[in-house]
């Protein structure tokens, strides 16, 4: 058994630049947040990977397209590009040969696009979309985003989270098509300070398991509702979490806490463990944790912590850290996972890779 005393020993090793800086003739990705993998299973064992906000350079001029600022001087002829969001397709089951492959959806002027678009009223109302996780099932992409709202264009922190939403995504073209609850396209909306839905997905014995996070004050807690495959387009059909039994709601105020977590994290089985494994970096510490439960519903563990993660000394706090559990090897002993730092700084993997149990 895991326990504070039995701590499974870990080794490390960080690769910069985990997304960024991904050059083409037409661009060059200086920045980027994000970087959920989905494996496509069956499909040609391939990787789908959703980005956040994305700076992107690139010969201009490009008119009509959102620019950011920088804190570094431009070559001449180039500008700088801001996505909310992208998306990209990898080949193998080696991470970085992977990451080498990547092909991002484009547009006209072949230049990453955005996959989710603000209406004119979003526009107007400065929200713009982060995808969160999702699934491949039978053929068919859904993935999760949260809208965010701009409410200070000073700060690199002014906004706050609206709500999610679900999505379809073609893989063919990477259009997508946001579903919409009675012409709500944000079936989940923030009831506190800070709420995330659809930072991870499970399918588990006929049932899709979509876990959040819910914050109200410093600390995020983690929450879990479950849904069948067939019917993810339907939120008003998810089912909530609501004891450890366990027992489950149609209400989503009903959902119960799973305990501490960050706001992003990733939960997957774990056969060198032989457990569920609830892996993140905690935001402010800038440290790994890993929280683990006999079932996918939990409970889970209290938090085990198991190493600092390599980070800028200005970055006030480190997040999006997840796990790629597709890429994972030795069953789990060796896993890889990425986090994100402020100020459009590269991305990071860090590989982990379990010694023994002390």
């Amino acid at each position: 058994m895991i326990s504070a005393h039995n701590t499974p020993r870990v080794h490390s090793s960080r690769y910069m630049g985990y997304f960024p800086q991904t050059r083409t003739p037409r661009y060059l990705i200086a920045g980027q947040d994000g970087g959920q993998s989905i494996p496509l299973g069956p499909w040609g064992g391939r990787t789908l990977f959703l980005f956040s906000d994305t700076l992107l350079l690139a010969p201009g001029p490009h008119s009509g397209r959102a620019h950011a600022p920088i804190s570094f001087t431009l070559p001449a002829g180039t500008e700088s590009l801001f996505l909310a969001n992208c998306a990209a397709v990898a080949q193998g089951s080696d991470l970085r040969a992977a990451l080498a492959s990547m092909k991002f959806y484009e547009d006209a002027e072949g230049l990453p696009m955005e996959i989710l678009k603000p209406d004119n009223r979003e526009i107007f109302r400065r929200i713009r979309f982060w995808p969160e996780h999702g699934i491949c099932w039978d053929g068919r992409v859904f993935f999760y985003y949260l809208a965010v709202q701009t409410i200070d264009p000073s700060s690199i922190w002014g906004f706050r989270v609206l709500g999610a939403g679900v999505a379809e995504l073609n893989l063919q073209t990477g259009a997508t098509h946001r579903i919409a609850v009675r012409g709500d396209m944000l079936p989940w909306r923030n009831p506190g300070a800070d709420f995330h839905f659809g930072v991870h997905v499970v399918p588990h014995d006929g049932w899709v398991y979509v876990f959040g996070s819910a914050r109200d004050g410093i600390q995020s807690t983690a929450r879990v509702a479950r849904v069948r495959p067939a019917c993810m387009a339907e939120p008003e059909l998810y089912e909530y979490l609501s004891s450890s039994g366990p027992t489950w709601s149609s209400h989503f105020g009903d959902s119960c806490s799973l305990g501490p977590a960050a706001a992003e994290y990733s939960v997957s089985w774990n056969a060198w463990l032989e457990k569920y494994a609830m892996i993140y970096v905690e935001e402010y510490s800038k440290r790994v944790l890993l929280r683990t439960a006999d079932h996918l519903w939990g409970p889970y563990r209290e938090p085990l912590d198991l190493i600092g993660v390599p980070h800028q000394q200005s970055s006030a706090l480190v997040y999006l850290g997840f796990e790629h559990a597709g890429f994972r090897r030795e069953d789990g002993r060796r896993i890889f996972l990425s986090y994100c730092e402020p100020h459009f700084s590269p991305g990071s993997l860090l590989t982990l890779r379990f010694d023994q149990i002390a």
